[in-house]
């Protein structure tokens, strides 16, 4: 099988705390879906690789997403998510799904598949690496890859260059560049990065509410797009929905600064909701629609 676009990450039901002490409970969510869901509002029906239960309610997804290789689990990952004040939030496994490892892709999962983009939502640093190497020798020509926050702290920079070698997009959140360099703020670690792998097509930093920045390889200047959401319910999955966006117009243009557009719009949607509603909702006129207002708001700066 050869797909277009595939997102492989993780499948979940989150249950909610908010910083003003209001809560959501068993809101379908996961990386996976909402980057899939990112990606859909541009290209039709991305491949999902990620295990699911029988618990989570498909039916919502309203055939959006291609969900037939997503391997089946006894039931779906369980998070508690809890947000600060400031936008940043964590999320912890419940007990009974404590152990990742059995809700996250396997190279197993790739036998017999290939596709044109994927996008590795975060997933360990090691199964990200192992993906991403195998995704590529098997034809896979765009890779992005998000990375999880929990984990960056501990790795090495031969590490985090082993991963950067060979992919094409690499999206990490404010929260995430924070772990990989505490204290510096997302252009210096924007400057860090590009240091570090230089060859690297894209490398974006959302930043949440501020928007994204965003550098293309061998260009003296980076792009700032601010946020384009006009009402904020739930950030949850915004970041997730950026990348999909994102991965498909880099594909369809080769542009960071499209790429950083598509990715803006998508993540505008996934806001307006708890859950992944505003996003499936969403049709391809509202998103020209926002994509245009976007464009005129992009500025350039130095790096």
């Amino acid at each position: 099988m050869r797909a277009a676009v595939c997102t492989l990450g993780n499948i979940s039901i989150d249950d909610l705390v908010f910083a003003d002490g209001s809560t959501q409970w068993c809101i379908p969510g996961g990386n996976a879906i909402y980057s899939a869901l990112g990606a859909a509002l541009w290209q039709h029906r991305p491949v999902v690789m990620a295990p699911v239960g029988p618990d989570y309610p498909t039916d919502v997804l309203q055939e959006r997403l291609d969900l037939s290789r997503c391997p089946r689990v006894p039931r779906t990952l369980r998070n508690w998510g809890l947000y600060e004040d400031d936008g940043s939030r964590s999320f912890i496994f419940r007990r009974d799904t404590r152990k990742w490892e059995e809700f996250s892709p396997t190279l197993a999962d790739l036998d017999g598949f290939v596709c044109d983009a994927a996008h590795l939502a975060p997933l360990r640093w090691e199964l990200q690496i192992a993906i991403a190497e195998r995704l590529r020798a098997d034809g896979t020509r765009l890779i992005s890859v998000d990375p999880d926050d929990r984990y960056l702290s501990a790795l090495s920079p031969e590490t985090v260059g082993r991963l950067l070698s060979d992919i094409d997009l690499f999206l990490p959140s404010r929260q995430d560049v924070e772990a990989l360099f505490p204290g510096r703020s997302p252009l210096d670690a924007l400057r860090r990065l590009r240091a570090a792998a230089p060859e690297l097509p894209a490398i974006a930093i959302k930043c949440g509410a501020k928007g994204v920045i965003i550098h293309a390889a061998d260009d003296a200047d980076y792009f700032e797009l601010p946020a384009i959401a006009g009402h904020v319910v739930d950030a949850t999955g915004a970041g997730d929905a950026f990348s999909g966006g994102a991965l498909v117009g880099y594909a369809a243009t080769r542009s960071v600064i499209e790429a950083a557009l598509w990715g803006s719009v998508s993540a505008s949607f996934a806001v307006e909701a708890t859950g992944p509603a505003q996003l499936i909702a969403a049709t391809k006129e509202c998103a020209q629609s926002r994509l245009a207002q976007l464009r005129a708001r992009i500025s350039t700066h130095p790096l």
